[in-house]
């Protein structure tokens, strides 16, 4: 009989062997000598990730920035490798350049494909530059502009704005109604409200660590895992149906774009491949989510600033109404609406933070130097193909050493001429408005463009219709799964005053 002992023994001490031996090496390497968030903070094994989520937005990330520097790290949950996060601008810089060397994280892949699908947040590499060149003619200049709404009382915000935000994206999106009285519309913003719930909750915060501990879970027969969103579903619903039509070669909105673009692409001898349906069916699901749920979050909590700070709601209404125009060229271009925006971005952004994972290695410059562990300084930071690293946008946006001593206040002035901003070379990279919401590099968010002109215009229209009171309600940002406002303890909810003005 063959004894199985000695074997399981020589197991345990190779797997034993094995740790101890990554161990050693990773507190010898630079990675394991940066600066360390206090280990007494962090829990057993949920390490320092339960502390970042169970608090508001960007305060733990922030209050160890001021502690350690713009590089340090944090432990993981469930025993994984610490997280390395960085804040300083030529690091973050470098990282989003290389944006096909510093690929997202592969943990949320499946993640990614369940809730928008296989578009252009989820393709890496070559697939996403190709996607990218096909579907960037629906978010030129022109494409976002072709597509431009009696009592008093407290209102839930996140149950008006929301609704707003999809009934734009639904129009710009695919040219129909997505109303929250249309059955699609209906679906989708319920799914939302259940989403959100499900999210804040603990559940929501470990399921996505789990997955990323054990991808393989996914696989696994379990409804709630192998079971698309409710958007995904109603979207390639609407979208398969309209793929069925002749396409629409004098529309405008985003499928009609996409569409065209893919028909003409079997037209071109040259074009050695177009933008097959499923990918396009994805990308329309990418830019509808990203329309819909993070603008309508980020709106909600500028009605919020606004509410706060009459004087400068007032100064806005004045300036929206001196325009007396409802063109979007015009209400684009209005400095203080367009201030207003800036800074609610800044203090507002969508996700709480980027992670990226390095495929080959590279060494990584710094604006500001770190002491290590050992008492060396350094001003780059050698990486090595697998590492990762987490970017915090809200770090970014609210730096003291960069913005002043103000940082976390709703200052619009900051942004207007004569400002208290500094060279723009001293604030975060992007595309637009030096926030580093939209990131940048290769990656940037393609659909910056009608973002901001979606913050814009409902901001503009509701504050010229309505004056906004603060209910002296404590509202605090949550991620779930974007940023959203939460009022004591309460997903989705930020009420303020509504007073109808007459005009």
């Amino acid at each position: 009989m063959v004894s199985f002992a000695p074997i399981a023994a020589t197991g345990v001490s190779a797997i034993l062997l094995t740790y101890v031996v990554r161990y050693i090496s990773y507190e010898l390497s630079m990675r394991g000598k940066l600066p360390i968030a206090p280990k007494r903070e962090a829990s057993w094994w949920l390490g320092h990730d339960y502390l970042v989520a169970k608090n508001e937005v960007g305060v733990e990330y922030g209050r160890w920035t001021r502690m350690l520097g713009p590089v340090f790290r944090i432990r993981s949950a469930l025993w994984q490798d610490d997280k390395v996060i960085i804040s300083d601008h030529a690091a973050v810089k470098h990282i989003f350049d290389q944006a096909y060397t510093y690929i997202k994280s592969p943990a949320f892949q499946p993640i990614v494909v369940k809730v928008i699908g296989r578009g252009i947040v989820w393709a890496e590499g070559s697939e996403h530059k190709f996607q990218r060149t096909l579907v960037s003619p629906a978010f030129s200049i022109s494409a976002v502009k072709k597509d431009g709404s009696p009592y008093g009382g407290v209102f839930n915000m996140c149950d008006y704005i929301p609704a707003a935000t999809l009934d734009i994206i639904g129009t710009v999106g695919f040219g129909r109604d997505f109303g929250p009285e249309s059955p699609e519309g209906k679906a989708i913003l319920d799914a939302w409200h259940t989403d959100v719930t499900l999210f804040s909750s603990f559940a929501g915060f470990l399921a996505p660590i789990v997955i990323g501990v054990a991808p393989w879970i996914t696989k696994l027969p379990i409804k709630a895992l192998t079971e698309d969103s409710t958007a995904k579903k109603v979207i390639h619903q609407v979208g398969r149906k309209m793929l069925r039509e002749a396409p629409n070669l004098d529309g405008t909105d985003m499928f009609s774009i996409l569409v065209r673009e893919s028909w003409q692409g079997k037209l071109r001898p040259d074009a050695e491949r177009r933008l097959d349906d499923a990918t396009l069916l994805d990308n329309i699901l990418c830019f509808f989510m990203v329309g819909f749920e993070t603008t309508s979050g980020t709106i909600q909590l500028i009605l919020h600033d606004l509410a706060q700070h009459t004087e400068v709601q007032n100064k806005l209404r004045q300036e929206i109404l001196a325009a007396d125009s409802s063109d979007i060229g015009v209400i684009e271009s209005l400095p203080y609406l367009d201030a207003i925006t800036r800074e609610g971005l800044r203090l507002h952004p969508s996700a709480r933070d980027t992670h990226r994972i390095a495929i080959h290695d590279d060494v990584i410059p710094l604006k500001s130097p770190v002491t290590l562990s050992s008492g060396e300084t350094v001003t780059s930071l050698p990486v090595k193909a697998g590492e990762g690293f987490i970017i915090p946008f809200l770090v970014l946006n609210t730096d003291p050493s960069v913005w002043g001593p103000d940082a976390n206040a709703f200052i619009p002035e900051r942004w207007l001429e004569g400002g208290s901003n500094p060279p723009a070379d001293k604030l975060p990279h992007g595309p637009w408005g030096n926030v580093s919401n939209f990131a940048d590099g290769p990656r940037h968010c393609i659909g910056w463009r009608l973002a901001v002109q979606e913050i814009k215009l409902i901001t503009a229209a509701i504050v010229k219709n309505f004056e906004l009171k603060d209910t002296g309600a404590t509202v605090k940002k949550f991620i779930s799964p974007t940023v959203q406002p939460f009022t004591d303890g309460k997903a989705a909810h930020l009420p303020l005053g509504i007073v109808p003005i007459y005009h």
